[in-house]
């Protein structure tokens, strides 16, 4: 009876090593920028997307597709949080 414990503990105690591993593996390469390389790459597979505003960000990732901005930013003229209710209506809209 008491190996059959042993067994059982011993197994735990391997899969959360696994566990912990495999998070900081991941954490690593998320901090190190090797996870982002590899989306890069991905995404240059799949070419250029739509860009409506030609600020050369995607609308995918432009928080104001229609009006162009800068990077910093996020696409958008100036910051999400300096803006105005109706400028925010005006900018972040998606029927451009």
């Amino acid at each position: 009876m008491k190996n059959k414990r042993g067994v059982e503990l011993s197994l735990n105690v391997i899969v959360i090593a696994v566990i912990v591993l495999v998070v900081v593996t991941v954490s690593i390469m998320v901090f190190t920028g090797i996870i982002g390389d590899s989306i890069k790459k991905i995404h240059n597979l799949f070419g250029k997307m739509e860009d409506s505003d030609g600020d050369e960000i995607e609308d995918i990732m432009d928080k104001c597709p229609c009006e162009p901005g800068k990077p910093e930013y996020g696409g958008c003229q100036k910051s999400v949080m300096d803006m105005t209710e109706d400028e925010k209506k005006i900018m972040m809209r998606t029927d451009c």
